[in-house]
């Protein structure tokens, strides 16, 4: 048990210090025009390869044919094109596909 807590303080730890060393260096002066290049085209250049990570593994041909990713995918759309709430179609979009994986399609 002891062991088990030691490694999560390590890990705390450790991801805490992996995020806050940036805006320590970063606090007092302008970022690099890199950073903000980042910052600025990262986010939607990374969305296309999450989708197509999560979809890679789709076999059409198989029962149940990508239905449960094809549905839980345009929830995701729908609703973001919707509401604008990043976190509400991700929530949505995430248990309609548990729901459809875990009950519907079985």
């Amino acid at each position: 048990m002891n062991n088990m807590l030691g490694i999560i303080a390590v890990a705390t730890i450790t991801t805490f210090l992996i995020r806050s060393i940036p805006f320590l260096f970063f606090s007092k002066k302008n970022l690099p025009d890199i950073i903000v290049y980042f910052g600025r085209y990262l986010p939607f250049a990374l969305m296309p390869l999450l989708v197509v990570f999560a979809l890679k593994e789709v076999n059409v041909f198989i029962y149940p044919y990508g239905l449960s990713e094809l549905i839980a995918s345009l929830v995701v759309i729908i609703l973001h094109v919707k509401f604008k709430k990043l976190a509400l179609s991700i929530g949505f979009g995430t248990l309609t596909y548990m729901f459809l994986v875990q009950i519907a399609f079985v």
